[in-house]
């Protein structure tokens, strides 16, 4: 099954089945999507995501980004409007204290939104939606506008919660610059002339690793290692990690 799914109205659709986990197990097919903008799905898109499952869609986006661009809706999956942006929280103070990677613009933007209380209770939704999608045949879509920064960071917490190796995510979270290849999508759709030059600036940055080693820097500093991350910052316990492995692995 392909990995990127060339859909017209999508801008970097993936599969995230398949990949295989530590354990031995790998994730499933037609379970998980992650993607950016999809405000300009096509009927024939449509049909393919309706064939595909999708039931949930959250979207990552800020309201005012929901409100010039919303998602197209369909009667077979319901949006989940999930805003990690503005953060309200303390993110920035506690990534500055970190030490930072100065090669890295992403890596404190990713600390940053680790870290901040109100993307915590974002991601957290966004988990609480996946072991919702319990039912055999019904996926999740998550997305912002690139698909890389805020999905980004999203894919990089499930699939690190499914065990899922950390160069397998690298390389999955690298995809997106295959996108970057096609300048004039990016700057008609993702260079928001009147947005906030910050979320600009991460939709216009490619991806490199550093960014993915500074989030689990940054998780292992404050909570000591990843599965306190996700029972102390997302809600996720020990319970809800065992389901949600039994619903996505196999």
């Amino acid at each position: 099954m392909k990995r990127i799914l060339d859909l017209k109205g999508a801008i970097n659709l993936r599969e995230l089945g398949g990949y295989k986990t530590t354990t031995g197990k790998q994730v499933k097919y037609k379970k998980l999507l992650r993607s950016g903008d999809i405000s300009n799905l096509t009927p024939t898109t449509l049909d393919f995501l309706k064939d595909y499952g999708l039931k949930y869609v959250v979207d990552f986006r800020s309201m005012n980004e929901q409100k010039m661009w919303p998602d197209v809706e369909s009667d077979f999956y319901k949006v989940y409007p999930d805003p990690v942006y503005p953060l309200k929280g303390n993110g920035e103070k506690l990534a500055n204290i970190l030490p930072q990677n100065y090669d890295s613009y992403l890596g404190m933007v990713y600390q940053t939104m680790v870290l901040d209380s109100h993307a915590q209770q974002s991601y957290s939704l966004l988990f609480q939606l996946l072991l919702k999608n319990d039912q055999p045949d019904q996926s999740v879509l998550f997305h912002c506008a690139a698909g890389k920064d805020r999905t980004g960071v999203g894919a990089i917490l499930i699939l690190k919660a499914l065990q899922v190796d950390t160069e397998t995510i690298v390389k999955d979270y690298l995809l997106t610059n295959l996108m970057y290849e096609d300048h004039a999508t990016i700057d008609k759709i993702l260079n928001d002339k009147h947005g906030n030059q910050t979320r600009n600036n991460m939709n216009m940055t490619k991806a490199d690793i550093q960014s993915i080693e500074s989030v689990f820097e940054a998780i292992k500093h404050y909570y000591g290692n990843f599965d306190n991350y996700l029972n102390n910052a997302l809600g996720v316990d020990a319970n809800d990690l065992k389901a949600l492995r039994a619903i996505y692995l196999e």
